[in-house]
């Protein structure tokens, strides 16, 4: 594996705790690298790969400390919330539930996978890395339509008028749940022919709220928790309840990482009344409580 492609890898993983934390989860996703290709030791690649396995393998113990959180970007902001509220000790990593899946699936060392799409908790079930009767579901969310801050609010016949010739964002419906769910509501409401031939799709929720915060695009679509608290975004569309898809973020261990008892502490935190005010204040549905 090239130095290009481990770089590519590791900045896919996601928004990782800086400093020691995040060393440690760089190093061990390197280590499982290493691991993955340790049937070929001979050249420059296998000293490469021996180098990285021994790095990880020193570092293991100090990274059995902090439990490693995989979570979708959409949730970040709530959980990096929820982490303080708890005293820390937890290492989350934030990008699309399905790069997270994958990664998890090629042997990162992740304790926890926080999914907002259940599919990929399905994928990781059927792959065997995460428990059938494992996975639970936490949180749900709605869908709306931003502005930059100051924009009146929209009706539904009003869009086209408010997109004119400028640009739609949204997170790629190919990769990003928000998008796919995003794509459905639009084709309920009828506004896919307006908004699609405009989409400009982002990586994720995060970058959509920041290419209309910024004005590089006149709308977006993202979840209400992501627009909740964003001074330079307003909500000009709620999607209504009709074309409101099911949205469920579900949680489980891996069964991968290197502090279960750690992630099943932290579990137990986010079930209770503390963690659902925050969730809650931070535009999430709470399940079971919503």
């Amino acid at each position: 594996m090239t130095g290009a492609v481990v770089a590519t890898r590791l900045q896919g993983a996601g928004r990782a705790r800086s400093g020691r934390s995040g060393w440690r989860v760089g190093m061990a996703w390197l280590g499982c690298i290493a691991w993955r290709n340790s049937f070929s030791w001979r050249g420059p690649a296998g000293w490469l790969r021996r180098v990285l396995l021994v790095l990880s393998m020193g570092l293991a113990g100090p990274a059995a400390a902090d439990p490693l959180l995989f979570s979708a970007a959409s949730t970040g902001r709530a959980m990096d919330a929820a982490i303080e509220a708890y005293g820390g000790g937890v290492t989350p990593s934030y990008a699309a539930s399905g790069i997270l899946a994958r990664q998890i699936e090629r042997g990162a060392p992740a304790d926890l996978f926080l999914s907002a799409n259940p599919d990929w908790m399905a994928h990781l079930v059927t792959a065997g890395v995460i428990a059938a009767d494992a996975p639970r579901a936490i949180l749900s969310n709605r869908l709306a339509l931003i502005a930059p801050a100051g924009a009146a609010p929209l009706s539904v016949d009003q869009v086209a008028a408010a997109l004119g010739a400028g640009r739609f964002a949204m997170a790629n419906p190919a990769a990003a749940p928000v998008g796919r769910y995003g794509q459905s509501a639009l084709e309920a409401l009828g506004l896919w022919d307006t908004l699609g031939p405009a989409l400009v799709p982002t990586r994720n929720t995060v970058a959509t709220v920041a290419a209309v915060a910024s004005g590089e695009a006149v709308l977006g679509l993202v979840y209400v928790s992501d627009a909740r608290g964003v001074d330079a975004v307003d909500i000009v569309l709620p999607v209504p309840a009709a074309a409101q898809p099911e949205i469920r973020y579900l949680i489980a261990p891996t069964g991968a990482g290197q502090d279960p008892e750690g992630a099943a502490a932290f579990l137990d935190f986010l079930a209770s009344d503390q963690a659902a005010a925050i969730f809650a204040e931070h535009g999430f549905l709470v399940v079971g409580r919503d």
